[in-house]
């Protein structure tokens, strides 16, 4: 990939394993620069984040910008479109809206060949593929919701998943197998490079945990020369890691692509781990989809509904919804057999607490009572109440603990009052 020395998310610097400080300073000028961006001119936002500069007369810049702050507007519009569909709960508009814009992308990479805006030549036959298949899934998705009324809402559902899993599936299967085989048919020209330094950028991606992890990306700088004409040029794709395997000054031997000499094939693109792990991922993609696709051959999804319970505490619950609303209600025996596992033929109670704190653990987010005689609960991030909130609590009680007169209730299920109701016979622990 050509190196773009403009790039301001691109860090340069000849340490070939990266120090904390140096660690430190190149996440805090990330930071940084994501916060120039929340002021910066829209019109001038891939210049600042990319450092790609603007070309042509004063008037063609203009114009190139016109039509940038255009694109943004009507993204925007698009934008508010979809959210004032799902608003309304018309969720036919906004699948008609998402198809569009979909096949507007997919439309575009295959043109462009581009799937972003700094990325190497050499990569734009994947990126065609990926826009192919984008493009292909919106218009199918799109014909589904057309002919919906050809179809029971069971077999839409299952048609619209075999559609995006076969389709995802598929793509993800030849774009690995295609970069692969990259080393035989793209990056054929061997020529000897030279490691002058190292550029790295952030990366930060989501933990099932809603936290944010922050990765650095590498690539040695290469130094080298073919057909006469001398080239400064980073892998084809950085590696997910702060240090390099490849030292200062270290001469070695990459592959390069005789079409766009500053596109060197990348360690990662051919790493057998990487290609079988997403491979896999590509089969079990498609797997899924002949799967759905046999079941629904076989006219069984004729018996199937779309309005069900996952739980059945809750389907019990809500039983037949003919009736007048009102509370859910929540039975003795319903308790006892959907948390048997739990009580484990003890004595089981009934009682309402009130939420004191929440606060960060090692195991996860707790919160405790006002009643200090209930043993704190764990909650998933999200999910956990205020302090001043009251629950309804069911729980059983560690007799060995009862002296101590301090955290011997344990809580095996809580709800909120106004949103269930408790109609059994168990009342709150009386101590001896």
């Amino acid at each position: 990939m050509y190196y773009n020395k403009d790039n301001p998310q691109w860090h340069f610097n000849q340490e070939q394993y990266l120090s904390q400080e140096e660690y430190d300073l190149i996440v805090g000028e990330n930071i940084d620069l994501v916060k120039t961006m929340l002021k910066a001119d829209v019109r001038d936002f891939s210049s600042a984040m990319y450092g790609v500069k603007e070309t042509g007369t004063l008037e063609e810049q203009e114009a190139k910008r016109k039509k940038s702050i255009y694109g943004i507007i009507g993204g925007v519009v698009v934008f508010a479109g979809m959210v004032l569909a799902l608003l309304l709960k018309q969720i036919l508009i906004f699948g008609f809206i998402a198809c569009g814009v979909l096949l507007i992308v997919g439309i575009s990479m295959i043109v462009t060949g581009k799937g972003e805006v700094v990325e190497s030549s050499s990569r734009a036959h994947l990126n065609r593929i990926i826009g192919g298949s984008m493009a292909l899934a919106s218009v199918l998705i799109a014909l589904l919701m057309i002919f919906r009324n050809h179809f029971a809402q069971a077999e839409f559902f299952i048609l619209l998943f075999i559609l995006v899993f076969g389709i995802t599936g598929l793509a993800m299967i030849i774009v690995t197998i295609l970069k692969a085989f990259s080393g035989k048919f793209v990056y054929t020209q061997e020529v000897n490079a030279t490691c002058t330094g190292y550029v790295r950028y952030v990366s930060r991606d989501q933990s099932e945990h809603n936290r944010v992890m922050t990765f650095i990306n590498t690539s040695p700088l290469f130094s080298y020369s073919v057909d006469g004409v001398q080239y400064e040029a980073v892998w084809d794709e950085f590696v997910s890691k702060a240090d390099s395997d490849i030292a200062l000054n270290q001469t070695v031997t990459i592959k390069v692509d005789p079409k766009h000499p500053e596109s060197i094939i990348s360690p990662v693109m051919t790493h057998p781990g990487v290609i079988v792990f997403q491979l896999i991922m590509g089969i079990l993609c498609f797997g899924v989809a002949v799967g759905l696709g046999i079941y629904m051959s076989t006219g069984a999804v004729k018996d199937m509904t779309v309005e069900t319970s996952w739980s059945p505490l809750v389907e019990e619950i809500n039983g037949a919804a003919e009736t007048e609303p009102t509370l859910p209600q929540i039975t003795d025996e319903m308790i006892e057999k959907y948390y048997s596992d739990k009580i484990q033929n003890k004595e089981w109670y009934f009682d309402t607490v009130t939420v004191a704190t929440k606060s960060y653990a090692s195991d996860g987010l707790t919160i405790t009572f006002t009643d200090d005689t209930f043993v704190s609960l764990i909650c998933p991030d999200g999910q956990a109440p205020e302090p001043g909130t009251e629950l309804m609590v069911f729980y059983t009680v560690d007799e060995e603990y009862v002296e101590s007169g301090y955290m011997y209730k344990r809580i095996f299920t809580t709800g909120k009052p106004g949103e269930f109701e408790y109609v059994g016979s168990h009342t709150s622990y009386k101590s001896n």
